[in-house]
């Protein structure tokens, strides 16, 4: 969106409630881009207590939305007016308080640039800045595959190969391995992604040979996080036919599948690619550690 020197300030306001319906129209333009968001709006209705919305808005319609999650640590704008992302990065800066010590900025890249113009503000700078691909999948463009019934949501007796995968997955993408960083919140969660059914493994005689979690689920999108092969079971299809089960099932209860990728990651996107996933939006994530 371009913004002449004439056109005013946006209006920064926090939302609740009563504006639920204004959000979810302002995602609604594109439901798939914003379905981590949505799925949000549905299940908590702008109402958890740690959470914050905020909006910007020209002439009453928000343009510009952010999430602040005051116990995730993420902090996601939405939308296209880069103005609107600036004053609300501004707004966020005053409010590190709400935030873990441990946070992430994740978007479209235009809107993260922005934003991080303001926010967090001097001196704190990235830990890690990656550039990225969000990428969506129809029904009608994935291939024929081989099914596979051995891929099934994760249960309790999976917890020490999720602990220890979902650790390595975390050191190769985010340089940083979470039991050293973050012990006890990292081994609630991995209890949590065998316990929700969100994370899906195929193991076998091998061990654990995929895992790969829903990060959330609307009519309209699927999103699929967190796609992992070991490095010893590379390059034998596993990850081609266990992420094409996996979609199939989710196109069973959402329109469309999607993901984001690191752009320097080319082997993911080869094997997106050859699912039929195609480039939607150029997208960004920035993470943040603040001193103690």
């Amino acid at each position: 969106m371009t913004r002449t020197h004439t056109t005013p300030a946006p209006v920064i306001e926090r939302l609740g409630p009563a504006d639920v319906p204004d959000v979810v129209t302002f995602l609604d333009a594109d439901p798939v881009l914003n379905v981590y968001l949505m799925a949000l709006v549905l299940r908590d209705a702008l109402a958890r207590p740690r959470d914050e919305y905020w909006a910007a808005r020209r002439d009453g319609r928000i343009t510009a939305l952010l999430y602040l999650g005051g116990h995730s640590g993420a902090v996601l704008p939405a939308g296209d007016d880069t103005d609107g992302a600036r004053a609300l990065g501004a707004l966020a800066s005053g409010r590190l308080e709400r935030l873990p010590r441990r946070f992430q900025v994740i978007g479209p890249s235009a809107m993260v640039a922005a934003m991080l113009e303001r926010f967090p503000g001097s001196p704190h700078e990235p830990r890690l800045v990656r550039q990225q691909s969000y990428l969506s999948l129809e029904p009608s463009a994935l291939p024929d595959f081989p099914r596979l019934p051995e891929l099934r949501p994760a249960r309790r007796e999976d917890y020490s190969l999720v602990y220890e995968t979902g650790a390595a997955l975390r050191a190769e993408e985010l340089l940083e391995d979470p039991r050293e960083v973050d012990a006890v919140t990292y081994a609630r969660r991995a209890e949590e992604d065998c316990r929700d059914g969100h994370t899906y493994v195929w193991r076998d005689s091998r061990g654990l040979c995929f895992r790969s979690s829903v990060s959330a689920l609307t009519a309209d999108a699927a999103q699929v996080s967190g796609v992992y092969t070991p490095p010893a079971l590379r390059g034998q299809g596993i990850a081609t036919r266990a992420l094409a089960e996996l979609c199939l099932r989710l196109m069973t209860r959402a329109r469309q599948t999607c993901l984001f990728v690191n752009d320097i990651n080319t082997p993911a996107l080869a094997l997106y690619r050859r699912l039929g996933f195609v480039h939607r939006a150029a997208w960004a994530s920035a993470f943040f550690v603040l001193p103690d």
